[in-house]
């Protein structure tokens, strides 16, 4: 009975270390399909530097003939440029193992010959800023900058152009914890935050930091806010005040409100309670925009799954409907009808129908409204596509004997929008000749064909040019009334009066 034992303790022992073993060789296999990839400058092939002591941290530079620590601003380079790896490819090869670079975040400018921070107003003219230009292909070398004025935005608002915004003036907007959005002295906008001028009532001594009015900001209390003065507090006359709660909300928040809700002040608020009213408004628990109240209380989204059963949908607060339409469709309110995925349905040209992508189906469900995107490559979450974008103005004006004006291509030496008699010149030089009528910008112009000659403005306003035939009939019914009046006999029979004669141009004599 003991010699078992033992045997079934070392059948057991050995294969424990077989086990063992296995899992040894397995980790070793890992980490050595996990080794670190040198990167191409350490070759000293391509860079001899790399031969030496810490030699993956140099870069030979071909024309001094000496190696300099990677990334280093200014010499060998320009003063606003860094020493860098020099990108290699299929078509780059046998190229020096370093090159001068803008820094990450800047870019060179054709104006200064140097590098400049992107997105602020470097080498511009006051209130312009400085951005990169639009790349159309991938190509080695440095990044170009041009300058930019900004969109206009409402009073009270300010443009951010990292993302093409628009965002309230003193407000968080793109900034980071403890800054606010204000107007620099170059006429920008910029994340900053003082202890004087216009930031000064939202600077917080404590942390040094700047936050809005109203917000939580820096408060640490369940239900206070950083109100005016810089301090955190509670007050029962603020439209933030949650009387249930006896607490303060953020608006536009979902505050202390059941999912599907959001913390605001009711947009009928004045009118139900009258102009002379002394009742200060408070915020409600309300659905928010698409969502519909449910009889459990909560708020759902239109046109998901919500409160109802499998394979249906939510089109109202009280009804929910069969998924009628079925695979790849998405539903369309507006048209009460369903289109397939990709298409183009009720869109516009080139648009299609796509999924809902402001819906959360973690949150949301999954979404069966249908709205029209870009057919192209979306940047953006509105699915909105631009019709005078630059990528359709660049597609017009890169394209040979082509113009744009007023957001539509034209070709060269057409009528194009010009008036009649007229076609489209490229602009060579800003002096006329006198069959310059009108011009668009600095590409094109409407002139005269050959041979017509200019006309006044008709009774709409535009240019028009005369065709020779028209100037041959206007001169010869010139010549006629000239002849009449020199020929025309005073008496009053009238066939005692002379014959006229028309005097023919050179030409046709």
């Amino acid at each position: 009975m003991k010699r078992r034992k033992l045997l079934v303790y070392w059948a057991a022992l050995q294969a424990s270390s077989s086990i063992f073993t296995y899992l040894l060789l397995l980790l070793t296999q890992h980490q050595a399909l996990g080794g670190i990839v040198p990167p191409p400058w350490s070759d000293p092939a391509k860079n001899p530097c790399a031969s030496m002591a810490g030699g993956w941290q140099l870069l030979y530079w071909t024309p001094l003939k000496k190696c300099f620590k990677i990334f280093t601003l200014g010499y060998p380079c320009p003063d606003t440029m860094e020493l860098s790896p020099t990108a290699t490819s299929a078509k780059r090869k046998n190229v020096p193992a370093a090159e001068c670079r803008c820094p990450p975040g800047t870019a060179l400018s054709a104006l200064t010959d140097a590098c400049h921070k992107l997105y602020e107003r470097g080498p511009c003219p006051h209130g312009e800023y400085f951005q990169p230009v639009p790349e159309q292909a991938k190509r080695a070398g440095n990044r170009w900058g041009s300058c930019k004025r900004p969109l206009h935005c409402e009073d009270g608002m300010l443009f951010w152009p990292k993302d093409g915004k628009c965002y309230p003036k003193y407000s968080k907007g793109p900034c980071t914890r403890g800054k606010l959005l204000a107007r620099n002295d170059d006429g920008l906008a910029e994340c900053r935050c003082e202890q004087r001028g216009e930031l000064q009532p939202y600077y917080y001594a404590l942390e040094e930091s700047c936050y809005e009015h109203y917000t939580i900001g820096p408060c640490s209390t369940p239900g206070h806010l950083f109100l005016p003065g810089g301090r955190c507090d509670c007050q029962r006359h603020l439209p933030h005040y949650h009387a249930p709660h006896q607490m303060c909300f953020e608006l536009d928040t979902p505050g202390p409100c059941p999912p599907g809700h959001v913390f605001r002040i009711p947009d009928d608020i004045e009118t139900s309670q009258g102009p002379n009213s002394q009742v200060v408004p408070h915020a409600e628990c309300m659905c928010k925009d698409g969502y519909v109240p449910w009889t459990d209380g909560l708020c759902y989204r239109l046109y998901t799954r919500g409160p109802c059963e499998a394979n249906e949908f939510l089109v109202n607060q009280t009804s929910c409907v069969r998924n009628f339409c079925g695979k790849n469709r998405l539903y369309f309110p507006a048209e009460d009808s369903c289109y397939r995925i990709g298409s183009q349905g009720p869109c516009s040209l080139h648009q299609v129908v796509v999924f809902d992508f402001t819906a959360r189906p973690s949150i949301d469900g999954i979404s069966y409204n249908g709205i029209c995107g870009c057919a192209g490559v979306i940047t953006n979450f509105d699915q909105q596509c631009s019709t005078s974008s630059d990528q359709e103005k660049s597609f017009c004006e890169a394209t040979p004997g082509m113009v744009e004006i007023g957001g539509q291509c034209h070709k060269l030496y057409t009528r194009g929008p010009c008036g009649a008699g007229q076609w489209l010149e490229p602009l060579k030089t800003q002096t006329t000749n006198g069959t310059a009528l009108f011009g668009y910008a600095s590409r094109a112009k409407c002139v005269c064909r050959p041979g017509y000659t200019p006309t006044e403005r008709d009774h709409g306003g535009t240019h028009s040019c005369s065709a020779p035939s028209v100037s041959l009939a206007r001169y010869l019914t010139i010549e006629r009334r000239n002849s009449n009046f020199l020929t025309e006999s005073p008496t009053s029979n009238p066939s005692a009066r002379n014959p006229l004669t028309y005097p023919l141009p050179m030409g046709l004599r």
